[in-house]
């Protein structure tokens, strides 16, 4: 068995049943993947690794509640695009025609830029199990990551025509998938030994069809040991079709959740149905703000007690850190509280009605609370997995800070994050990725060349304007 002794910490983490943080210092002990003790002045044992955590922090390893991760391959190619216009260019166009090996390699070169940054555990919505082998490719490269990832491929198949939209191997691609989530649930839905990897659902299909068979379905998939579902929320009625279908529970994480912003009654039905049932939201205000799904709610959720994390959406297009959502959805919440202050002419607070705290809280615990992990993840804590990160406090960016917190919401970079624990296994180590970076990065390079070969920007554009002109933009109330 592993063990290490981490000396001399600042400590900063969120508690289990307490709405506060506890910054203090201490050591940890850390014996195979388990924290077995915090406190002052451990004595070190033999057969204990001791690394040096004076002026350094120690904070819970980071929680993403919705990441496309296989999109790393496709990384900078979507900045600049709104949602209704990444469904035509992206998900109805290149995603058809990605190999497994470029979604592999996506999904490996995503998962390490997850750890890279302090994000220790993923709920992973894979839209791209085009086929078996591209399910099979994903997952291998998930398990050879070293991250926590609950693994959910998508229960949808590709169009085979967008001018009609077609989807015309949705009885195909429904049998060999059903078959598989079998085969994947068959070790109480571990995909890794030591049950780091888990098996999820990504299911945003419950608009087509008879409700008869969703439920059937669902209730098979949770047969099959499935231990989270994820769907898009944006400013469709998703949330009451799984309320009215008699299969939203707290199994279930909706991300996004834009429709529910402008909802401010108390006894509002998609907030009631969300707490009642123990549901819960992936917030990505990143993502959201850019490409028009409209306005975060995760601060809102956090107020209501509806159980919320953060996410980074599509790596191809936004940060792959939880710093920069902690930060943006925190600054996007003060600045519309301030908004509405200002045009009703309230009398201005005394303070800002949302904090640092808020913000770490739904970066850590929030998220793991989200996942039904917070028992095993999310919180420095006696008993639970070692998934740790290690902040070097005298860095450039973090230097002379002397509240871990506010430092880690509003100044921290991946460059700060010196180690990383997962389930007790350092993956990052001085600043570097223990796994060796290079050959990824080589392979990664070769494989977006070849996507951007195939799909150049001018025949995206033109696929685009020929939809935009034949239908308008997508339209966002159904999803």
């Amino acid at each position: 068995m592993t063990k290490y002794l981490l000396k001399g910490a600042t400590i900063a983490t969120c508690i289990q049943g307490s709405k506060d943080a506890r910054v203090h210092k201490a050591d940890v002990l850390i014996e195979g993947n388990i924290i077995t003790r915090i406190e002052e002045n451990i004595a070190p044992a033999s057969g204990v690794e001791v690394i040096d955590c004076h002026n350094k922090w120690i904070t819970p390893g980071f929680v993403d509640t919705h990441r496309h991760v296989f999109m790393t391959v496709l990384r900078a190619n979507h900045c600049d695009w709104l949602l209704t216009e990444y469904l035509v260019k992206m998900s109805w166009s290149v995603q058809g025609s990605l190999t497994p090996e470029e979604v592999g390699i996506g999904q490996l070169a995503g998962c390490l830029d997850a750890l890279h940054n302090g994000v220790t555990t993923i709920l992973d919505h894979y839209h791209a199990a085009l086929t078996p082998a591209h399910a099979d490719a994903a997952l291998k490269a998930t398990v050879e990551s070293g991250a926590r990832v609950i693994w959910a491929p998508a229960r949808q198949s590709q169009p085979t025509e967008i001018f009609p939209l077609e989807f015309g191997k949705e009885a195909e691609t429904a049998a060999w998938q059903r078959k598989k989530l079998a085969e994947w649930g068959s070790n109480g839905g571990n995909l890794r030994p030591d049950g780091r990897v888990t098996l999820g659902l990504g299911y945003d299909v419950i608009s087509n069809g008879p409700v008869s068979a969703h439920q059937e379905f669902l209730a098979y998939a949770r047969a099959n040991n499935v231990k989270i579902f994820t769907a898009h929320v944006v400013q469709g009625p998703t949330i009451l079709r799984w309320r009215d279908a008699g299969v939203l529970g707290p199994d279930v994480v909706f991300s996004h959740c834009n429709v529910l912003a402008e909802r401010t009654a108390p006894d509002d039905e998609m907030w009631k149905a969300l707490k009642d049932s123990g549901a819960a939201i992936g917030a990505t205000p990143e993502d959201e703000l850019g490409m028009a799904h409209g306005n975060p709610v995760e601060h809102e959720a956090l107020k209501r007690g509806v159980k919320c994390g953060l996410g980074i959406d599509c790596t191809s297009a936004n940060s792959g850190d939880i710093f920069t959502q902690m930060r943006t959805g925190l600054q996007w919440a003060r600045a519309h509280d301030h908004e509405r202050i200002r045009l009703n002419k309230v009398t201005p607070p005394f303070h800002n009605k949302y904090n640092s705290v808020d913000a770490f809280r739904l970066g850590t615990l929030g998220g793991a609370e989200a996942l039904n992990l917070a028992h095993l993840i999310g919180s420095v804590e006696v008993g639970k997995r070692a998934d740790l990160v290690i902040f070097d406090a005298d860095s450039v960016n973090l230097g002379g800070a002397d509240d871990p917190i506010a430092g880690v919401v509003f100044h921290a970079s991946s460059e700060d994050v010196d180690t990383v624990f997962v389930d007790g296994e350092i993956v990052k180590k001085d600043g570097k990725l223990v796994r060796d970076w290079a050959p990824v990065a080589k392979e990664l390079r070769k494989m977006a060349d070849a996507i951007r070969k195939r799909w150049p920007a001018d025949v995206l554009e033109a696929r685009w304007k020929k939809w935009y002109d034949a239908n308008g933009a997508p339209d966002l109330t159904s999803i």
